[in-house]
């Protein structure tokens, strides 16, 4: 029987119980593991979720941290790949080309999960792959990329950066949003850590799983 104390995230995602009013990823590795990669597909599957939106740090040629909220976009368990979308003329996608490694965060308020991916990221401007991540955005979302100044760049007076045609909520033809691919970028991240939180009054437990070493483990939260 499902055990109705769980968040409504968990339930959906069809993490398994134990006796009592905990979840099985309580205490069970491979449920912690299970957990996690189903909380990650089901934010890049749904905006309605927490892990839709993680914050991604970087690091910047100067060594400081720079952190802002990306939308997740794909994740894949199989092949450890998480994406998101960004402006190739952002300062996140400068800052990937000089040090393609990051982490995303991401945490869910109603499952007492936190969540930090340690990456690897490729900024990819052309391709197939890169094509088919345009082509499945929103129009909505592609109207961004019309923007003709990059990201960050100061503005006189309060803008959306958008030329007049595309501002204030304009409807936008498919063929004026193509002006806009050359500015479009994906980054995929190729997960190398998850390093997992479940928040509890019984005690709170913490878990990683480094792909790269091929290991798993509990750890002191």
């Amino acid at each position: 029987m499902t055990d109705t104390t769980l968040p409504k995230t968990l339930q959906e995602a069809g993490v398994a119980t134990e006796t009592g009013s905990l979840p099985a990823h309580y205490s069970q590795l491979d449920a912690a593991e299970k957990a996690a990669w189903d909380m990650l597909e089901d934010g890049a599957a749904s905006a309605k979720t927490a892990f839709h939106t993680p914050v991604l740090a970087t690091v910047a040629p100067d060594g400081a941290p720079l952190a802002r909220t990306v939308v997740l976009r794909e994740a894949s368990r199989v092949e450890k790949i998480l994406r998101a979308n960004t402006d190739q003329r952002s300062r996140k996608a400068r800052d990937l080309a000089g040090e393609s490694r990051a982490q995303l965060h991401f945490y869910d308020a109603a499952a007492k999960i936190q969540l930090r991916a340690t990456v690897r990221a490729d900024l990819l401007t052309e391709g197939e792959a890169h094509r088919r991540a345009w082509e499945a955005s929103a129009l909505g979302s592609r109207v961004c990329y019309l923007a003709v100044d990059a990201p960050g760049a100061p503005a006189p007076d309060p803008t959306s950066g958008l030329p007049v045609d595309a501002d204030e909520g304009r409807r936008v033809a498919a063929e004026r949003l193509e002006d806009g691919y050359g500015n479009f970028a994906i980054m995929r991240f190729h997960v190398e850590a998850l390093d997992w939180l479940y928040l509890a009054s019984q005690g709170h437990r913490r878990a990683i799983f480094d792909y790269v070493a091929g290991t798993r483990s509990w750890v002191i939260p």
